[in-house]
């Protein structure tokens, strides 16, 4: 018999709101202030313009082959993705900036600061 709360279905914590946040500032911190950053993530990943735009607003996150087409050209959405999914054990050096970004975003995201 399935138990009366459904919270207890599941022993990780579901993917909410930080996806597209970390997935927005993965982006940025690897197109920094390019003006071209939306035709470039657009050509990645074949989705539409607009689509990319809404990625790098944080209005939405990459679904399926579109994840995997930035986490296949950029280093950031990788670790973003490995730390998400709690297997950034191995991850390069070069993402420690990008861990600190995604700790501020949940950090904030959460409710426990105002910057």
């Amino acid at each position: 018999m399935l138990p009366e709360n459904r919270k207890n279905l599941r022993d990780d914590q579901p993917v909410g709101a930080e996806y597209p946040l970390a997935i927005a500032m993965a982006l940025k911190s690897e197109f920094k202030n390019s003006a071209n950053a939306v035709k470039i993530a657009a050509r990645w990943t074949g989705a539409s313009e607009r689509t990319a735009q809404n990625w790098l607003n944080a209005t939405r996150g990459p679904k399926g082959e579109h994840l995997l087409a930035l986490a296949r050209h950029s280093k950031a959405v990788h670790a973003a993705c490995l730390i998400m999914a709690g297997r950034a054990d191995g991850v390069e050096r070069d993402v420690d900036a990008c861990i600190e970004l995604l700790s501020r975003a949940i950090h904030l995201l959460s409710g426990n600061g105002h910057r």
